[in-house]
C-alpha cells in the first residue's frame, strides 16, 4: 500500500532570528532551516526565520500517532530549552502533519490520534497543531504506471 508522502514536522518560526542558535541549543540537526532574507523559493527572500525537524516522507503509514511520536520523542527533553528560544526569540511552535489519504476502497486508511505524552509536550510547549489533508487513489497509480510501461 502506498501512503503518499505522509510525514510529520515541528517548526519553531519568527520575524528574525539566527536558526543555527537553535540547533546549538536543542542539539538536532534540522531538516530545514532559514533565516529572514535568505533567498526563496516562491518569492525572492524570505520573510521571516525559520527550523524545522521532520520525519521522512513516502513511508507507509496507517497510525498518524507513531509518526508523531518521533517528532516528541526527540523533543520531549527539550520541552525547557523550546520555550526559552520562544521567549528569547519570540517565537511560535507548530506541529505540522501532512496526511496522504489513499481513497481506493480496497485500502485501509489512516488512524489520528495523540497519547497523552504528545498532549502533553504540546501544552507545555504551547504548540498548535496543524494538518493538512490530501486525497490520492493508489488504483489510478498503478494503473497509470501499468499502462505507460
Amino acid at each position: 500500500m502506498n501512503q503518499g508522502n505522509t510525514y510529520v514536522y515541528f517548526a519553531l518560526k519568527g520575524d528574525d532570528f539566527n536558526p543555527q542558535l537553535i540547533t546549538d541549543r536543542l542539539r538536532i540537526t534540522p531538516t530545514q532551516s532559514w533565516r529572514k532574507g535568505d533567498a526563496g523559493s516562491a518569492k525572492p527572500y524570505r520573510d521571516f526565520s525559520y527550523w524545522e525537524i521532520s520525519t521522512e516522507k513516502g513511508i507507509e503509514y496507517l497510525l498518524i500517532e507513531n509518526v508523531v511520536n518521533q517528532i516528541v520523542d526527540m523533543l520531549f527533553d527539550y520541552i525547557e530549552t523550546i520555550n526559552t528560544l520562544k521567549e528569547e526569540y519570540n517565537l511560535i511552535s507548530v506541529l505540522e502533519i501532512v496526511l496522504y489519504v489513499d481513497i481506493n476502497q480496497l485500502q485501509s486508511t489512516p488512524a489520528l490520534g495523540h497519547d497523552l505524552r504528545t498532549i502533553e509536550f504540546l501544552y507545555r510547549t504551547q504548540t498548535t497543531i496543524d494538518v493538512d489533508i490530501y486525497r490520492f487513489n493508489s488504483l489510478e497509480t498503478c494503473n497509470s504506471v501499468s499502462s505507460s510501461g
